[in-house]
């Protein structure tokens, strides 16, 4: 009896943790109905940094004929890119941007009051404005987590890659950099010798990235590297890499029901070009991405009381 007891309490405890989907959570916009502007402050779906009062995103509709958004200026979204800090401040700032609720890198900026030798990220890359190129980045790592990294214990990044210390002598730190367990780039540093520069103190690795020709991918900021009893031990104070996949915004590509119209150095602009938009009661349309536009489903509507909407987006998770 107590073995099928024991079986019994087995199954309950494997039903209480197998892992079932949880109906998505709808973060909506606040409700219209006219013309309307949803912003980083109304709809929480767009893409906002408190801490900084970072985030630029909007949708703005315009209804023609009491239930049209007549293309193609009926919805019209913009997005512009802002100057944020590395989690290292002492590379300088790079250039972020909410886009379709998400958050990405659209370059690095030089600054006018920054000293020359903290903007080596931005002089290293040859072509360092994602969005001059029509593309963005994901942000994989932005940290000043102090990290111990050993020869035995090598640095962990994103997609596959791996920055590892050969050894350390007099000539310096041999790193070498990884990706899928083959060698793509090995660097001499020398974070602790006398005067040590930025550049002395910083690994970067660039690469082509989609439009762009050496774009700075990841970098790494060595505070101090030493052998101790005949072990190697560095102190990482500064962590930085974004995607090598590009995520393509070049004019006239279509998301849902809108398309990118332009494209500049600092902004992204979206019409609703060839797509008209009736807002009829009870109906729920993909606008863009993953954004979508809800009616009501009111029993009267009249210029008294004209048809309610608004924008939302699902906010799925799983337990």
């Amino acid at each position: 009896m107590r073995s099928n007891g024991l079986i019994c309490f087995a199954i309950l405890l494997a039903i209480l943790f197998i892992t079932v989907p949880i109906p998505a959570k709808e973060v909506r916009g606040q409700v219209a109905n006219s013309d309307f502007e949803w912003n980083a402050q109304n709809f929480a779906g767009f893409y906002y940094d408190i801490d900084k009062d970072l985030g630029t995103e909007r949708i703005a509709t315009t209804i023609y004929e009491t239930n049209k958004l007549e293309e193609p200026n009926g919805v019209i979204y913009t997005t512009s890119a802002q100057a944020n800090d590395f989690g290292f401040e002492d590379w300088g700032y790079y250039n972020v941007i909410g886009f379709l609720g998400k958050k990405y890198f659209a370059g690095y900026v030089e600054s006018e009051n920054a000293d020359y030798s903290s903007e080596i990220l931005f002089r290293e890359s040859t072509d360092e404005n994602s969005l001059s190129d029509e593309q963005l980045q994901t942000i994989l790592m932005d940290s000043d987590t102090e990290t111990i990294v050993t020869a035995d214990a090598p640095l962990k990044l994103a997609e596959d890659y791996v920055l590892a210390i050969k050894y350390i002598d007099n000539n310096g730190m041999l790193l070498e950099l990884t990706k899928n367990g083959a060698a793509v780039d090995s660097k001499v540093m020398m974070p602790s010798k006398d005067g040590a520069t930025m550049a002395d103190k910083t690994y970067l690795y660039k690469k082509d990235a989609g439009e762009q020709r050496g774009l700075v991918i990841i970098a790494v900021h060595f505070k101090n590297a030493v052998i101790i009893e005949n072990r190697t031990v560095a102190t990482v104070d500064g962590l930085w890499q974004i995607s090598e996949a590009a995520t393509q915004v070049k004019v006239d590509t279509e998301y849902g029901k809108m398309r990118i119209a332009s494209v500049s150095a600092d902004t992204i602009t979206m019409d609703n070009k060839d797509n008209s938009i009736t807002l009829s009661k009870n109906k729920d349309t993909q606008l863009v991405g993953d954004i979508r536009i809800k009616t009501a489903n009111q029993d009267t509507i009249d210029d008294a009381n004209p048809l309610r909407y608004y924008i939302y987006m699902d906010d799925k998770c799983e337990s």
